[in-house]
C-alpha cells in the first residue's frame, strides 16, 4: 500500500543517515583490565541477542516467539547496574523495555491472564532478521501481527530497531521506529482513560529495576518529579541516578509531538503516552508510524547534555517526511 511504502521509505532514508554518524568505537569501554584487549563480543541463540562486555550484558534483546512481544532486558549501565526489570510480581507482563497497545477496537492487548500468560489480543512475531557489527552497532527488523486468537490479523507492524556501538563513557542509544498499517477495518487504538494514577498508557514503556528507586525524573520543560510531568508534553523525559539513567526522546515528525508522559516513580515506570488524553483511529489500510530514541547513558548528566542529545536526534530526523493519516 502506498501509505505504508512511503512511512518504510522514511525508516530506511533515517536508518541510512544513521550509518554516516561515527561511533566511539568501545576502545575506552572493553579493555581488560590486565593486558588491554577489547573483551566487548556478541551473543545470539534462537531466541535472543545480547553485546556482551566479558561477563557483563550491556543489552539483551529477546524474540521468543512463545514471548509474543520482544523486549530489551537487560540494558545496563557502564558500571554494571542493570536498569532494566523483567515480569515483576506486580506488572507480570511488564518486560523491560517493550512495546505494547493497550486496546485494539476494545480488546485487550497489555495485560496478560496470570495463569495463561496469554492476551485477549495476540502480538505475534512473524519476521524477524538481524545485523551485528564490528564496531558493536546492530539492526534488527521484524514484522508483527496484531489479531484475536484464532482470528485473521487487525494490523500489521514492520519495527526497526538501531542500537548504536557504545561509546567511551558507556552510552548507547536505541532508535525505535516502528510503522503500523491497518487491514480492512478502521481501528480504535486505545486506553483506560487516566485516573488516580491509572490508565492512560499504551506503546513504549520502560520498567525500571529496584537499582532505580529514588532516581528523579526531568522533563524537557524544567519540570521535575514525576506528579509535575504526569499528563504532561514534552520533547524528552529522563530518569537518573548518581551514576546514569535512561532518557527517551520524542521523535518531531511523530504525531501529536510533543506527545504527553506517564511516569511512576513508586515502580519505577516509564512511557511516552501518546494515546493518555485521547485515542487514536487508525483509518482501514492507512499506516501510522512512530518513533522513539532510548539513551541509556551511564554518568550523571544534566539538562544541557540532554538537550545537545535530544539536538542530535532532532538533527537526525529533519529529513523525515511525515505520512501518518
Amino acid at each position: 500500500m502506498e501509505n505504508d511504502r512511503d512511512c518504510i521509505l522514511c525508516l530506511t532514508e533515517l536508518n541510512r543517515d544513521r550509518m554516516k554518524i561515527t561511533f566511539v568505537v568501545l576502545l575506552g569501554l572493553v579493555l581488560s583490565a590486565t593486558g588491554g584487549e577489547p573483551t566487548a563480543h556478541w551473543q545470539q541463540n534462537s531466541n535472543s541477542l545480547a553485546l556482551l562486555d566479558g561477563k557483563r550484558v550491556i543489552w539483551q534483546f529477546n524474540f521468543a516467539a512463545n514471548e509474543g512481544k520482544p523486549y530489551f532486558h537487560p540494558l545496563s549501565l557502564n558500571n554494571g547496574t542493570v536498569v532494566t526489570a523483567l515480569r515483576p510480581p506486580d506488572h507480570p507482563w511488564h518486560r523491560g523495555l517493550w512495546w505494547s497497545w493497550k486496546l485494539i477496537n476494545g480488546r485487550n492487548y497489555w495485560e496478560e491472564d496470570k495463569k495463561t500468560g496469554q492476551s485477549e489480543g495476540l502480538t505475534e512475531i512473524t519476521k524477524i532478521s538481524m545485523e551485528t557489527n564490528d564496531n558493536f552497532s546492530a539492526r534488527i527488523q521484524m514484522d508483527l501481527a496484531y489479531h484475536p486468537p484464532k482470528q485473521p490479523n487487525l494490523m500489521t507492524e514492520k519495527r526497526t530497531l538501531t542500537i548504536s556501538a557504545p561509546d567511551k563513557a558507556g552510552n548507547y542509544t536505541i532508535d525505535w521506529d516502528c510503522s503500523f498499517t491497518a487491514g480492512s477495518e478502521d481501528l480504535k487504538l486505545d486506553r483506560t482513560p487516566p485516573h488516580d494514577w491509572a490508565g492512560g498508557y499504551a506503546g513504549l514503556s520502560l520498567r525500571f529495576s529496584k537499582s532505580a528507586m529514588g532516581w528523579t525524573f526531568t522533563s524537557s520543560e524544567g519540570t521535575g518529579g514525576s506528579k509535575n510531568i504526569y499528563g504532561k508534553s514534552a520533547r524528552w523525559v529522563d530518569l537518573s541516578g548518581r551514576d546514569g539513567g535512561v532518557v527517551i526522546f520524542d521523535n518531531p515528525a511523530n504525531p501529536r509531538h510533543p506527545t504527553w508522559w506517564y511516569p511512576n516513580d513508586t515502580m519505577p515506570w516509564l512511557t511516552p503516552a501518546f494515546l493518555f488524553h485521547e485515542a487514536y483511529t487508525l483509518k482501514a489500510e492507512k499506516t501510522l508510524c512512530l518513533r522513539y530514541r532510548v539513551l541509556v547513558h551511564s554518568e550523571n548528566t544534566d539538562v544541557k547534555f540532554l538537550e545537545q542529545q535530544w539536538q542530535t536526534y532532532t538533527n537526525l530526523s529533519t529529513t523525515l517526511k511525515t505520512h501518518n493519516p
